[in-house]
């Protein structure tokens, strides 16, 4: 059922495609990343990031069968921070902008700004080309696909400069 409803969430959002996996030979056998604006997705709850980040610019809420998905928003400049999740769990946090300002990037060190070279020296070359299971971020997207679901998405500019970066963690 989640991920029906995380394709039917998708839906909602403006320019995404419907939802699909990452083909096996794109799939990476490390650990995934698990970190994103200090937002650990296995940790922080839901109320923990609104807590810690303030009172959101935008909050939208959607009910499903009894369950409940929560988008928060926080814009700061040209600089934005997404979270969205289920009543507790943290399931995805974006980040984008033309550089980090306040925000930190991933637990690995990529941050807004940096070159497309420095997301291939921490996560690789095998990547999707365009985006999975989430919209287009950047003039382009590429997507690393970790083991356990996890997917990174990098959104560049046409000088291959990170304009974006999205952590989506599955449902289930």
């Amino acid at each position: 059922m989640r991920p029906i409803f995380l394709a039917f969430v998708a839906s909602l959002l403006p320019g995404v495609m419907a939802a699909s996996e990452c083909p096996r030979d794109k799939i990476l056998s490390g650990a995934a990343e698990t970190s994103l604006a200090g937002i650990d997705v296995h940790r922080d709850k839901m109320p923990d990031v609104r807590q810690r980040f303030g009172k959101p610019s935008k909050a939208k809420w959607i009910l499903d069968e009894g369950s409940s998905w929560a988008k928060y928003k926080w814009v700061r400049d040209q600089t934005a921070l997404g979270v969205s999740g289920s009543k507790d769990d943290t399931h995805i946090v974006q980040v984008s902008g033309p550089e980090p300002k306040e925000l930190p990037g991933t637990g690995k060190g990529l941050a807004l700004g940096d070159p497309f070279a420095r997301a291939e020296a921490l996560y690789g070359s095998t990547y999707v080309d365009g985006f999975v299971t989430g919209p287009e971020i950047g003039e382009k997207t590429r997507t690393y696909c970790f083991a356990d679901g996890t997917e990174l998405s990098v959104g560049l500019d046409d000088a291959d400069r990170v304009t974006a970066i999205r952590l989506t963690v599955p449902t289930d």
